[in-house]
């Protein structure tokens, strides 16, 4: 019911204006609560569907979820969100197993890629051994030196040591891109004085080559072999190759198959800023015995012998400092080319 304006009285007409004034606000408020009331009803009315009888008695809008979907029943929706919940809790728990395998994983490879910090790291080879099966432990070998040398982290603070079993090895064994302490590429055996005159050494393989490595490097008791398939670098065919690594030194290395025919053949290939050590060991009969180039320079001791070789030495813009004696010959012992240097007992070739 609306409020009744003054019409007939003796109260001012300024008074009157102002009261009835006052009249329409509040008539204006009350219509528009009313229409709120209806507004409210009609949304009760929306809520409850059906209440009573055989139809559910539920919310309308609770069948409606985040995404504005529709559901049949308030349970449909309700167990429609549960399963995507145990969905997603199952997909993340698949996630978190999977990203711990991962982790996992990660740290094995950079378990392998670092090495054990400070430990000694021995791998075993032999010709009975298994690269598939095996693990290069002494009970369960690889079979080839290559193997061993890919399961050698990238990095190192160990020591590592290939022990190698007697035999054969036509292999062409490279070592790329290793950063190690020490690395020993050696015969299982404990050779002691040996007249490598006569006697061949107990493991034989036809190439061993370091590149771009760091670290001091030992190539123990081995001897080359198939020399006529040795591997090519730089033009050259070589036994024993060091370019742009560290430094490898040479103990008790035989060379005695005749290369004079093969006119590449070096024996011993030391290039880049690599250094080399050659001591206790002999050549024989080979085209070149040791080619030192670039900056790269090579250290002949006194108890390398050997006879019948082509080249002795070449200094190719690097430096031999050649302590041999008269025991090991060539027909031509010392060779310069470039800026090439050889020292030799206070004398120098250039």
């Amino acid at each position: 019911m609306e409020l009744l304006k003054l019409i007939k009285n003796r109260i001012s007409s300024e008074w009157k204006k102002t009261f009835n004034d006052n009249v329409d606000i509040l008539n204006r408020n009350a219509h528009d609560q009313d229409q709120k009331l209806d507004t409210t009803n009609s949304r009760i009315d929306n809520l409850v569907l059906h209440s009573g009888g055989d139809s559910p008695n539920e919310v309308v809008d609770a069948r409606v979820n985040n995404k504005g979907e529709t559901f049949d029943t308030l349970e449909s929706r309700l167990l429609a969100s549960e399963d995507k919940h145990d969905e997603d809790v199952t997909q993340l728990d698949m996630t978190q197993e999977n990203q711990r395998l991962q982790f996992e994983q990660l740290n094995q490879a950079i378990g392998k890629l670092m090495g054990t910090y400070g430990a000694t790291l021995d791998l075993y080879v032999s010709v009975d051994g298994d690269d598939k099966n095996g693990d290069g432990t002494e009970e369960k070998p690889f079979k080839t030196i290559q193997m061993a040398v890919n399961v050698m982290p990238l990095i190192s603070s160990s020591q590592i040591t290939i022990w190698i079993d007697d035999g054969v090895y036509l292999e062409d064994i490279v070592l790329k891109s290793i950063n190690a302490l020490r690395i020993n590429i050696r015969t299982i055996q404990s050779l002691g004085v040996l007249d490598q005159s006569k006697n061949d050494m107990p493991v034989k393989v036809r190439s061993i080559s370091f590149f771009n490595c760091t670290g001091y490097f030992q190539i123990a008791g081995i001897q080359a072999v198939d020399q006529a398939n040795a591997p090519v670098y730089g033009g050259r065919k070589y036994s024993f190759l060091c370019e742009q690594s560290g430094y490898l030194a040479l103990n008790q290395v035989r060379c005695v198959e005749n290369t004079k025919a093969i006119s590449n053949h070096v024996a011993v290939y030391t290039g880049g800023s690599s250094r080399c050590h050659i001591y206790n060991s002999y050549f024989s009969n080979q085209n070149q015995l040791n080619l030192s180039i670039l900056m790269s320079e090579t250290r002949i001791a006194q108890d390398v012998l050997g006879t019948g070789n082509n080249i002795g030495f070449e200094a190719s813009d690097g430096t031999v400092r050649d302590g041999s004696t008269s025991a090991l010959t060539a027909t031509t012992k010392q060779k310069t080319s470039g800026q090439g240097l050889i020292i030799s007992k206070g004398t120098v070739l250039s």
